[in-house]
């Protein structure tokens, strides 16, 4: 994958606009944040880059994402392979109903991409989360009896082992307690250079600290976007520096 870019993009829930002529380039191999208060249209468009509004038949999308030169809302494009390309790791951690290896075998195994060799694969993105040295003596044990922490980073684990090029994380520490939430944050910093991952984040700080390039929304628009250095230092936006500044939002 080369490039992952957002062109003209309006997303309508009904007769509501939630997007509103969203252009973005996404840099490769670094983490993009997109910031915003809630209800900005942050996770509609996290949710528009592996076409998982798909699943509301109320939503219209206009507009294209592009994934090298490929429209993903072009009609011919599969929307398999692009949610195979895209990974999600969700707010909540939703651990299938199935054993800790099964839960990391499972996407290989549908998708083949096994190459013989799946308990490798399992072991190898259980060690890529810091998990497999808590779990390698239970990986028969349902994935359910982990705590919530554990299962974040098993469907982090589960999300790798497709080797997917891009991973989305829609506010992926929220529901974490701080200890768990900080280590979801530095798997993220180490995957960096191998991912292309977009985060979003209602946590401003939590973006200082990871973020390579910000996106700044604002009541479905995109407000400001640039590098996170010269984002945070000198935002061109009164809007921004507003929000930056928790005076609005």
């Amino acid at each position: 994958m080369q490039t992952l870019a957002i062109r003209h993009l309006n997303v309508w829930y009904g007769q509501k606009q939630a997007l509103k002529n969203i252009n973005l380039n996404i840099p490769l191999h670094q983490i993009t944040a997109i910031i915003g208060p809630s209800g900005c249209g942050k996770s509609t468009l996290l949710k528009c880059l592996n076409r998982l509004l798909d699943l509301n038949e109320q939503v219209r999308v206009e507009g294209q994402v592009l994934l090298d030169d490929l429209n993903i809302y072009d009609p011919r494009a599969e929307v398999t392979d692009i949610r195979t390309r895209i990974g999600l790791l969700a707010q909540k951690p939703f651990p299938l109903p199935l054993s800790i290896y099964e839960n990391v075998a499972y996407g290989p195994r549908i998708h083949g991409r096994t190459n013989g060799n799946l308990p490798t694969i399992v072991q190898s993105r259980l060690e890529a989360v810091g998990l497999w040295d808590e779990v390698q003596d239970r990986l028969k044990a349902p994935a359910t009896e982990l705590s919530v922490g554990q299962q974040q980073r098993l469907c982090l684990a589960r999300s790798l082992a497709v080797e997917p090029e891009i991973l989305l994380c829609d506010e992926s520490t929220a529901s974490l307690d701080p200890i768990s939430a900080r280590g979801i944050e530095e798997l993220l910093a180490r995957l960096r250079g191998k991912y292309t991952i977009i985060m979003v984040t209602h946590d401003i700080d939590q973006a200082r600290r990871l973020a390579d390039h910000v996106a700044f929304m604002w009541l479905g628009e995109l407000v400001e976007d640039g590098p996170a250095s010269p984002f945070f230092a000198h935002p061109q936006k009164e809007l921004t520096q507003a929000y930056l500044a928790r005076e609005i939002g």
